[in-house]
């Protein structure tokens, strides 16, 4: 793997402006705060998700205005930041082939496909919770990542791999007692498949602005995917407003180190490159104001 030499910089791989249904953070907002956190790329990972029942909320956009804005403010702060045009793909079998032709039909350098849905019900909302015992709920969940994960080749990094654990709350649990190992086969062969198919994951930032304390996947999963020979990873705040944006960033490079990952994974135009941990910064450091 190349070490890709960059003067000391950071990625925000994850976030969502007014593109997205649950945003309403202007686009231009999100740059300078980024810029003023010392963040010099980010990827504006908007929502697409076709199936999202019992919601009402669209989560579609535009992607010809989307990418219009995108293109206007790389020529007005493109001395400071580097601006990815970037979706969040909801995955769901039943818009496989939707999901597909959007990724056809338009020019992104950086894709997160990610399980909101499962059962064909919503996390968020509990109606995936109800009538279901918690070991059964999170035995499904993860067995639908994998599914997803095996039945969509088309994203490069799959979003929040335990995202579920935001809504245990729902069957009045506590995240940090469940045992999260009697799912590591189920992850496992989430991860292989990921590995197997030139992919990766992401550490998503947003379980600490959830009061989870954690990144998600927490630290186990990040080594088990290191141990697996997992070596595309990214960084994300999953922000929706600008104070969230490069949010427990320092965590996160820990967590990298920690577990032995030299690079951190950077995209242009689909193709992932390979960025030293040692060039990052951390948040607030050497940010610039415009």
């Amino acid at each position: 793997m190349p070490d890709v030499k960059e003067e000391s910089a950071m990625f925000d791989y994850h976030v969502h402006t007014s593109f997205s249904a649950d945003s309403k953070l202007p686009m231009d907002v999100a740059c300078q705060a980024a810029i003023d956190k010392g963040v010099t790329e980010i990827a504006f990972t908007e929502h697409l998700d076709y199936f999202y029942p019992n919601c009402p909320l669209t989560f579609e956009f535009d992607y010809h205005d989307y990418a219009r804005t995108v293109d206007e403010l790389r020529k007005r702060f493109g001395d400071h930041l580097h601006i990815l045009k970037a979706v969040e793909i909801g995955l769901h079998p039943s818009v496989k082939s939707r999901n597909e032709q959007f990724v056809r039909d338009h020019q992104f350098d950086f894709i997160i496909g990610s399980v909101h849905i499962a059962d064909d019900l919503d996390l968020h909302n509990g109606d995936y919770f109800k009538g279901k015992q918690l070991d059964q709920a999170l035995h499904l969940y993860f067995e639908t990542v994998y599914h997803c994960v095996r039945d969509n080749p088309y994203f490069h990094v799959l979003g929040h791999l335990d995202l579920i654990k935001r809504y245990v709350h729902y069957l009045k649990a506590d995240h940090t007692c469940i045992d999260w190992r009697r799912y590591d086969h189920l992850i496992a062969e989430t991860l292989k498949e990921l590995i197997n198919t030139g992919r990766g994951i992401e550490i998503n930032m947003s379980g600490y602005r959830y009061k989870l304390n954690c990144a998600l996947p927490e630290l186990p999963v990040i080594k088990l995917y290191r141990q697996l020979g997992g070596e595309i990873i990214t960084i994300g705040s999953d922000a929706h407003h600008q104070a969230h944006i490069a949010h427990h960033f320092e965590q996160a490079y820990h967590l990298l180190v920690e577990v032995g990952f030299k690079y951190i994974t950077v995209y242009r135009e689909g193709q992932p490159r390979f960025i030293s941990v040692g060039e990052t910064r951390k948040p607030n450091e050497r940010g610039t104001k415009r």
